[in-house]
């Protein structure tokens, strides 16, 4: 079978210079223009702004698309957009803080093992704990039978 495919163009869907100025243009400022009028409407009435109210106020205000609104894609797919609703929206994100190590403070020399205590314990107790507490400041293991339980 021949394919009708030009020999010169490559794999790249690249848009026409027409299509980008007369279509996708005026799209993304559609785009832009409702984020706005959205954004500010939900901040006018004191309202959470989100991806989801965007989009649901999109649609009450939409008069050209007839209520087609915008989708949260859109929002995020737009960088002028994207922008404007991040500069409005009402949750502010906190930098992630990391989860400290178990510190375990254990005395300097631990007092007299007990016979009948749950090795099980120890163990984990010793697991939880990071290298360099157990190498450089944590405690001494006093007994074998710890450091058995530890390499098991």
């Amino acid at each position: 079978m021949l394919s009708r495919s030009n020999p010169d163009s490559n794999d790249h869907h690249e848009p026409h210079p027409w299509l980008e100025e007369k279509v996708y243009a005026k799209l993304r400022q559609r785009t832009v223009d409702l984020v706005k009028q959205s954004v500010d409407a939900l901040c006018k009435g004191r309202q959470r702004v989100s991806l989801a109210t965007v989009a649901a106020k999109s649609k009450e205000l939409d008069t050209e698309g007839n209520g087609k609104g915008i989708s949260e894609s859109a929002i995020l797919d737009n960088q002028e957009a994207r922008a404007y609703y991040e500069q409005n929206r009402s949750w502010r994100g906190s930098p992630r803080k990391r989860a400290k190590p178990l510190a375990v403070t254990l005395p300097a020399s631990p007092g007299v093992v007990k016979p009948g205590r749950d090795e099980q314990r120890v163990r984990q107790r010793y697991l939880r704990m990071s290298k360099e507490v157990l190498v450089h400041g944590g405690g001494n293991i006093s007994t074998m039978k710890e450091a058995e339980c530890m390499s098991t």
